[in-house]
């Protein structure tokens, strides 16, 4: 299993007036790349896990803005897991320009959440299968 990405190319609309991505676009990027890990990776797309009356809302999140994101920039957004806990998922997800370039290192935090008793619960063993053996796939040395 391949580290998971997802292209986005920065738009002109995504900028400032000096051409400069907006920042809070970055958590866009990053939220698009790991809408479709859960879908790809887990086979739970967010919506479904929505309907079921569970989610995984975010609990903590930061971002290091390393280089400048012009338009027309290609971005790889990848995605790592740093810990699995009982009922929390630590990801890093990491934006690449086409020369390796990092522009930006973000970290989110997701509870696994019984949104109709409003409380923490332990990750699904299905889903834990399947993000134990992605972060085992995809852990660096």
């Amino acid at each position: 299993m391949s580290l998971y990405v997802r292209q986005h190319r920065v738009a002109w609309g995504d900028c400032d007036p000096a051409g400069i991505l907006y920042t809070p676009r970055v958590f866009d990027y990053c939220n698009e790349t790991l809408e479709g890990w859960y879908r790809d990776i887990l086979g739970s797309a967010w919506m479904q896990m929505i309907a079921s009356g569970t989610g995984s809302p975010m609990v903590h999140v930061e971002c290091d803005f390393i280089r400048p994101m012009a338009p027309d920039l290609e971005l790889t957004v990848s995605v790592r897991i740093e810990r699995l806990g009982s009922a929390s998922i630590t990801f890093l997800i990491d934006g690449h320009g086409p020369t390796g370039d990092q522009h930006f290192a973000a970290k989110y935090v997701v509870c696994i959440t019984d949104f109709r008793q409003a409380k923490a619960i332990p990750i699904p063993d299905a889903l834990r299968e399947r993000a134990e053996a992605y972060e085992r796939a995809t852990r660096q040395p």
